[in-house]
């Protein structure tokens, strides 16, 4: 383990740092239909964040980001001060979304048993499958198969990988109202306890404003009254109001 990894396995702090970058929006990453607004941004440990912007306005560019999926260009990222790479990142993070990864096909007991045989994790998959509720007949099911519960159970596969950076796609706040009436809570939770970083990104605050412990608005900049100048000049209308 390298020591910028060692960084994460304490509690950590994440900055965005966008000084140097030379334009105003992020580059489309050809795995996201999402751009983002550069903006400095800072994260803890131990904290669940909400991103809010927009679908297609970075809150899944930023998550992913964080996540270690997506080149920093001009962008720096610091770790307790140390600089780190995407790839730093990527080493230490899980997408809570099965569907989008790999593992997803991969058998739900199988996969976190065998997590637990490479990682210094000190327990068991039976502790692991009561922290996260995870249910005894579903436990040989593929994650991408368990419906409401397949965001429990990817939180329990990273849990047993200690992964400490938890991020996932665009999601609307229907979608995370429904996985909270499937104690989806309750696995996010083992995760902040254990000190990891959860990222939810949506499209709006109406629902995650009540799971979030901070929210953060990808908000555009709109300059309306120049919008409206520029369109009584031209054709001495009054459109923009």
């Amino acid at each position: 383990m390298n020591n910028i990894i060692k960084e994460f396995y304490n509690d950590f702090s994440i900055r965005i740092d966008t000084s140097a970058c030379k334009s105003l929006i992020a580059g489309r990453d050809l795995n996201l239909n999402d751009t983002w607004c550069y903006s400095d941004q800072v994260f803890e440990s131990g904290k669940i964040y909400g991103i809010v912007s927009e679908y297609g306005q970075g809150c899944e560019y930023l998550s992913y980001l964080l996540g270690g999926r997506v080149q920093f260009e001009n962008i720096k990222v610091y770790c307790n001060g140390s600089l780190i790479s995407h790839n730093d990142l990527n080493d230490v993070s899980l997408n809570l979304e099965p569907s989008c990864e790999p593992y997803g096909k991969k058998q739900v007991k199988k996969s976190i048993e065998s997590a637990l045989l490479k990682s210094s994790a000190k327990c068991d998959f039976s502790l692991i499958a009561d922290k996260f509720l995870l249910t005894p007949e579903r436990y040989d099911r593929k994650f991408i198969h368990l419906s409401g519960e397949r965001w429990r159970a990817a939180a329990a596969f990273g849990y047993a990988q200690n992964k400490r950076i938890y991020f996932a796609p665009y999601k609307t706040s229907s979608f995370y109202y429904k996985m909270c009436q499937s104690c989806l809570m309750k696995a996010l939770r083992e995760l902040t306890k254990n000190g990891a970083l959860v990222i939810l990104p949506a499209g709006s605050d109406e629902f995650i404003n009540h799971i979030a412990d901070e929210i953060i608005y990808l908000n555009r900049n709109y300059d309306i009254d120049d919008l409206r100048q520029f369109y009584d000049k031209q054709f001495g209308e009054k459109w923009i109001h």
